[in-house]
């Protein structure tokens, strides 16, 4: 692949990443408004999945003509993201938002020992070196491990993680062959699918009319836009590349809840942000050395 189409696939991961970051500012305002943690990630699902079902309505009928092997393909990916926003919300609830982004951020690992295992080698060192930063930043980005824990929600935390390394990877190689508008619809069916199985019950303990508005938003910011880019671009730089790359949601999270919350930042905080940075450009880096 040329240099500047990878380039442009970097960009756009780390756009989606922008929008997760933003995602959870966007979900704590919305607890704060009132809705609960269960039927957040349904109605989140559902907006997401209407808003790109209109947007592509010209084409929803040749999404149906990709063959059942496909979907089922599609379908999996969609549910471990249904399950990654189910086990993270849940994990909120007892745990404090730093100790529960580190237990997501175990999506990093994951996903290069993932690719890693697939393609059957050893891993760079650069990529060894980047995990390093990821962790190292990540665990500063946050302050480090603070509250008391809770060892259901510990275990959901850390599942999060895995759900998410293991979307991100099939993402970057199921039906490649496929559009990208069609992978998308699918894996956002599922998605969808899978969290009302999940939170069905959620959906009845929340203020509707304000779940509907803040659903509307996290639709866009945690489905509409990342989904159709992860599907899009994950398959041009490989999961290990995308996760590594979608670890900057941690500083975009910091920056954007320092302005629109109002959340204080230590010097620990913004240097952990700045190692996270410097682990992208040591995939950057990587990418020239290939």
């Amino acid at each position: 692949m040329p240099i500047k189409e990878q380039f442009s696939a970097y960009g756009f991961i780390l756009l989606a990443s922008i929008c997760y970051g933003s995602l959870g500012v966007a979900a704590k305002l919305a607890y704060a408004d009132g809705v609960g943690h269960s039927a957040l990630p349904v109605f989140q699902m559902f907006f997401g999945f209407l808003f790109f079902a209109i947007l592509n309505i010209k084409n929803i009928g040749s999404f149906f003509s990709v063959s059942q092997k496909k979907i089922l393909q599609l379908s999996l990916a969609g549910f471990l993201s249904g399950l990654t926003a189910y086990l993270y919300y849940s994990s909120l609830s007892n745990l404090t938002a730093s100790t529960a982004v580190i237990l997501l951020f175990q999506f990093v690992w994951i996903g290069v020992a993932l690719e890693a295992i697939y393609e059957r080698r050893w891993l760079s060192r650069y990529e060894v070196a980047a995990i390093l930063l990821c962790y190292a930043g990540t665990y500063l980005g946050v302050g480090g491990v603070g509250g008391e824990l809770h060892i259901r929600s510990v275990i959901e935390g850390f599942l999060s993680g895995a759900a998410f390394a293991g979307y991100i990877f099939i993402s970057s190689f199921a039906c490649t062959d496929e559009s990208s508008e069609g992978r998308t619809f699918w894996i956002i069916f599922s998605a969808f699918a899978a969290t009302l199985l999940f939170s069905f019950g959620g959906v009845f303990e929340t203020d509707i009319l304000t779940t509907i508005g803040w659903g509307s938003v996290c639709g866009v910011l945690g489905v509409l836009i990342p989904f159709y880019i992860y599907s899009a671009y994950a398959p041009k730089i490989g999961s290990a590349a995308t996760s590594l790359v979608g670890s900057t949601e941690l500083p975009s999270a910091l920056v954007i809840s320092w302005i629109v919350l109002g959340e204080k930042l230590d010097l620990l905080q913004i240097f952990g942000a700045f190692i996270v940075m410097g682990a992208v450009a040591v995939i950057f880096v990587s990418a020239k050395a290939k």
